[in-house]
């Protein structure tokens, strides 16, 4: 969860400022509400009419690249989930005896990035599809269904903690995408 946190107020801030040269902090302060819905419905489907209203509203991005790039990543940016996978994989071998080398390390990310991609932006989702990682990886021993279970036992507040790095990425690569094409109304976005 404090990873989770870490690239909320950094990474997606950093890029905003990197390639739009424009204020992150004002950009965390008016898509935060998005982030908070998130957290509170834990998908990504029901946060996408609030994230389009405020990208057009509150962030100037035009309605035309917004409703292409919001649906498009509410479907296959799973950042939070991808990082979710990363941590119950490893903690699911490591709790099984199984040693997790750097390039296991590589493959897990691989099948992380493609489940993700093809996670639905429904609550509990991410999770099922940890068993897929784990299938894609050969580790489905009964030690590791243990530790599959512990997951799912406690992932709710999990769930919860990565659905706002989803929903905040789909509106910061909407900014930067509005930026790059001149579409992004400057005043708006620091009004």
């Amino acid at each position: 969860m404090l990873t989770l946190f870490l690239l909320v107020v950094t990474l997606y801030p950093l890029g905003i400022w990197i390639t739009t040269k424009e204020n992150p902090v004002k950009f965390i302060k008016k898509i935060a509400k998005v982030g908070i819905f998130g957290f509170s419905t834990n998908s990504s489907a029901a946060c996408l009419p609030l994230n389009t209203r405020t990208c057009i509203d509150e962030l100037g991005c035009s309605k035309e690249i917004t409703s292409f790039v919001l649906p498009t990543g509410m479907t296959i940016n799973m950042n939070g989930t991808t990082v979710m996978h990363m941590f119950a994989v490893t903690f699911i071998a490591t709790s099984a005896g199984i040693e997790v080398t750097p390039a296991n390390m590589v493959v897990m990310a691989f099948l992380s990035i493609c489940a993700a991609a093809g996670t639905p932006a429904i609550p509990i989702a991410g999770t099922t599809m940890i068993f897929t990682v784990l299938s894609g990886m050969g580790w489905t021993t009964e030690a590791c269904l243990i530790g599959y279970a512990l997951i799912v036992a406690i992932n709710r507040p999990v769930e919860m903690a990565l659905l706002p790095l989803n929903v905040i990425g789909d509106a910061a690569v909407n900014v930067i995408v509005n930026a790059k094409e001149n579409e992004l109304d400057r005043t708006k976005y620091n009004s």
